[in-house]
């Protein structure tokens, strides 16, 4: 029995010192992995020192383009964008036609230009702005995917004479419908109810489009851009079903076509030019007429002060509506750190104040001051709606399209001529 024990402790007592040579050899093990990652740690750090290194290198070229713009637009941006001294800025205007977006994409880290066919084109590989920039814009405005922004906002407006609103005692119209009911009052009272410069092609297209998205909404809007995107002529698009109520661009043409006849517009409406408009305008003898909020800054304050700017009036619901608004937009073509600062800047209330004023364009952050009660009204309109600032037809399919957009305008003319 006590042998036993003896053993028994003795067993134990290597046990121990096993346990403890065990230990011993552990803490050895543990330097040399405590070293190993150490060295891992050197070795990561230097990586990622040297990338940020290599990047900070690169991201001092900064390469930003311009499509589209006026050279006031351009020059008002580019005066935004700091000269920084350790900071290469490339600055360039793409000339008309002379945009490839495969090329554009390896050249540029940022591009100005109009939202619409390019923009859409260049979503997929161009990179995420910062959300917290889309917080200073409303909700209607922001890009879901976050690939591009509106910095300001042009408008497809009606404008209607308040002496004609006056005297038949009626408010701006606040529907299609009742759009149409304002002509019939009208046509008692002025020459030309309705006018537009019809020989302008970029008109003329939107014009088109303004009227589906009044009658249909903006679902009906995108079907016409998505039939227009891949038409040959007007032929193949006249007979398609935009919405569920058989809306279709031969019902929208067919309409034009007979308000001559109605003694809506001036029988050669078609062809008329900013002079004619002008001419009419001034002698009081239109009802309406449709334009841009660009092009109304260039009428006389002696004429467009006798006109009240609204949007194109919808016959839907807000839910399903989106405004004529071409937008001036931003896009990151690359990850290039300092661009992100400068898209940052464009989006300061004292910045975007300063852009509407310059511009007379509607302004997009919340509370910068806009250029006066028109471009204000673009800006809530653009927000009241589900569908923001939608780019008008011309935008939306024919940006980089002008011989498209010649032959399918006079192919449109000659339908209602």
């Amino acid at each position: 029995m006590k042998n036993s024990k003896k053993t028994s402790k003795k067993s134990k007592k290597n046990s121990k010192a096993s346990f403890i040579s065990r230990i011993k050899i552990s803490k050895k093990n543990m330097l040399i992995i405590i070293a190993v990652i150490c060295g891992l740690l050197v070795i990561t750090g230097s990586i990622i020192g040297i990338r940020t290194y290599k990047k900070r290198i690169t991201d001092r070229t900064v390469r930003i383009a311009f499509y589209g713009l006026s050279e006031e637009l351009c020059n008002m941006i580019r005066e935004k964008i700091p000269q920084e001294e350790d900071i290469i800025l490339n600055f360039d205007v793409i000339s008309e036609g002379a945009f490839d977006t495969s090329i554009v994409k390896q050249k540029y880290d940022m591009l100005f230009t109009w939202k619409g066919e390019i923009t859409d084109t260049l979503a997929d590989s161009a990179e995420e702005i910062p959300g917290r920039i889309f917080e200073a814009i409303p909700r209607s405005l922001r890009d879901k995917d976050k690939k591009c922004i509106p910095i300001l906002l042009d408008h497809c407006e009606l404008a209607f004479y308040t002496k004609v609103l006056k005297e038949a005692n009626v408010e701006v119209p606040a529907s299609f419908t009742s759009y149409l009911n304002y002509l019939k009052t009208a046509k008692n009272k002025v020459f030309s109810p309705f006018f537009c410069n019809g020989a302008e092609d970029r008109i003329l297209i939107d014009l088109v489009g303004a009227i589906v998205l009044a009658e249909g909404g903006l679902k009906a809007y995108q079907k016409l851009i998505e039939e227009f995107r891949k038409a040959e002529n007007l032929e193949s698009l006249l007979d398609v079903k935009l919405n569920s109520k058989d809306l279709t661009l031969r019902s929208v043409l067919d309409m034009l076509k007979g308000w001559p006849k109605e003694g809506f517009t001036h029988p050669s409406w078609y062809n008329g030019r900013g002079n004619d408009l002008l001419y009419f305008a001034e002698d009081g003898q239109l009802g309406s007429f449709f334009t841009l909020l660009s092009e109304h800054r260039k009428i006389p304050y002696n004429v467009i002060k006798n006109y009240e700017s609204y949007l194109f009036p919808p016959d839907v619901n807000a839910d399903n509506f989106g405004l004529l608004a071409p937008a001036v937009s931003a896009m990151l073509l690359s990850d290039n750190s300092n661009c992100k600062r400068y898209i940052a800047e464009l989006f300061t209330e004292d910045t975007q104040t300063e852009f509407s004023d310059k511009s007379c364009l509607a302004p997009v952050h919340y509370r910068a001051q806009a250029y006066d009660r028109q471009a204000d009204d673009v800006r809530f309109w653009a927000a009241s709606c589900a569908g923001g600032a939608q780019p008008d037809l011309y935008l939306a399919v024919y940006q980089r399209k002008p011989e498209e957009l010649k032959k399918i305008c006079e192919e449109i003319r000659g339908y209602v001529r």
